[in-house]
């Protein structure tokens, strides 16, 4: 023993008393051995030395083992009582058990007594660490069932065959029913809507649950009681040594509201975006025609009259003036005329898209410098106007990129048709870009910029790709189905 044990004897012969504590000594316990041999001596030993075990005689002259065990059951109830008396009948033994003792040794078999005390003090230290860990399980439930109830995520707890055994207030919440009518009279999977996709997951099969990961989440639509559709994260956990799983449900209903406004929002952005721009092409298209026919006829007009009169006899003051208005005038004619191609090039609408490109190359070779060498195997007929006008602007938009900001001696311009697709291919040998800068780039660059050209493909489905590294060059793809998608309104 590891510490000095005390022990209550009631026995009125202090012969056995002596025999008792030499068996256990013998034994090698240690002991403080605390003497009664009637009535009064019983219970002040019992209330002042505060001892672990009793060792009793059944029969005293003034005082039986009987009731010294009712006393000590009713007093402490945890210390261990065995009884060592002379003779003993059956029947008598199993009244004594029955009444509380713990054991019985006779007189005549001391040899029992050490192990019989040292069983009944195993069995109290047993008694002791059971009602600890029973004492600690009952907190940890009182702990867990405070999380559960007071956690903000609707909570269930299912057995295997997804019945729901227990309920939080937010699950009651969640689905507007009382826990009266869900906690063991419904299933997991009444809340989950018929045709759900989650229904074949592990989380909703009666089948089995997730078996790879002690967690998984899966979304789910479930039905409430005023049969609203909600749209929830489920994540599923099980309880170790038992078959059943916590189930927390997370709402996300407002949020994929607000999401899909977000990009409801964001494609009504685009479509008026989409529509701006072909507005603005509209508007340039109806401007050039009207610099063409009326002021550029007008003028043109102008100066054959005015050859018509420098023909005609007249005062060499006044051949003089009509030479600088002619001259004036061509300025004008030739000012409208490259307005009217900046604004809306008729070649583009004339001939096409792959003409338009090789004119775009001439002017800006001309007026920039930068060499544009041009491929392209495509026929401009076949492709949607608005798509023509769209990959010319933004070939335009890509090349006037290079110029500003590329510091490149060449630039390569390719138009290829693979199936239903158009690709536009400008790749330059300038001093490329940080993809970082892209933002920078488009808003310093005015115009169309690239992500307005990205945001007008992603419209109308194309994409856009960027290849680029500083001192190797920039390469930008475009790609766009020939024929514009029909949109629903």
């Amino acid at each position: 023993m590891n510490k000095e044990l005390r022990i209550l004897i009631l026995d009125d012969v202090p012969t056995d008393a002596d025999l008792m504590t030499f068996e256990l000594a013998e034994a090698g316990m240690a002991f403080k051995a605390i003497y009664a041999s009637d009535k009064d001596s019983f219970l002040r030993s019992l209330e002042d030395d505060q001892p672990e075990i009793i060792l009793s005689d059944y029969s005293l002259p003034s005082f039986d083992g009987l009731s010294a065990l009712k006393i000590a059951k009713e007093k402490h109830p945890e210390i261990p009582f065995i009884f060592v008396t002379g003779a003993l009948g059956e029947e008598t033994a199993i009244k004594l058990l029955k009444q509380g003792a713990t054991d019985y040794v006779l007189k005549g078999r001391l040899s029992r007594l050490a192990p019989a005390v040292s069983r009944a003090l195993q069995e109290v230290a047993e008694r002791k660490e059971r009602m600890r860990c029973e004492a600690a399980l009952e907190d940890s439930e009182i702990r867990y069932r405070t999380i559960f109830e007071n956690t903000r995520t609707a909570t269930i707890i299912i057995e295997e065959d997804m019945t729901i055994v227990l309920a939080n207030k937010q699950f009651e919440k969640l689905t507007g029913f009382p826990r009266s009518d869900i906690e063991g009279k419904k299933n997991w999977e009444e809340f989950v809507l018929q045709d759900d996709p989650g229904k074949k997951s592990g989380v909703a099969h009666k089948k089995g649950f997730p078996s790879k990961t002690p967690m998984s989440g899966n979304e789910f639509r479930i039905v409430n009681r005023n049969r609203d559709i909600l749209y929830v994260i489920a994540s599923i956990a099980s309880i170790p040594s038992t078959t059943r799983k916590v189930l927390s449900l997370l709402d996300i209903t407002e949020r994929l509201e607000a999401e899909k406004k977000i990009m409801d929002n964001n494609q009504m952005l685009r479509t008026l975006s989409s529509e701006l721009v072909m507005t603005e092409e509209r508007e340039r298209r109806r401007i050039a025609v009207d610099l063409h026919d009326n002021i550029g006829q007008t003028l043109a007009l102008t100066k054959i009259k005015l050859n018509a009169l420098m023909e005609q006899e007249s005062l060499p003051c006044t051949t003089e003036s009509i030479l600088e208005i002619l001259e004036m005038v061509d300025q004008s004619i030739q000012q409208t005329r490259s307005l009217t191609r900046e604004l809306s090039p008729s070649v583009l609408y004339e001939l096409g898209l792959s003409e338009a490109i090789e004119w775009l190359a001439e002017q800006i070779f001309n007026q920039h410098g930068l060499q544009i060498v041009l491929k392209y195997d495509l026929k401009s007929r076949k492709i949607d106007k608005d798509v023509q006008i769209f990959l010319y602007r933004s070939i335009r938009e890509l090349l006037l990129n290079i110029i500003k900001h590329a510091k490149a001696k060449e630039a390569h311009v390719t138009l290829r048709k693979t199936g239903e697709n158009i690709i536009v291919t400008v790749r330059d040998d300038g001093i490329g870009f940080d993809i970082a800068s892209i933002d920078q780039i488009s808003n310093k660059s005015g115009g169309f910029g690239l992500l307005s050209i990205r945001e007008r493909l992603n419209y109308i489905g194309g994409r856009l790709e960027i290849e680029t590294r500083k001192g190797w060059g920039t390469q930008v793809e475009m790609v766009v189905l020939q024929k514009k998608r029909k949109r629903r309104k």
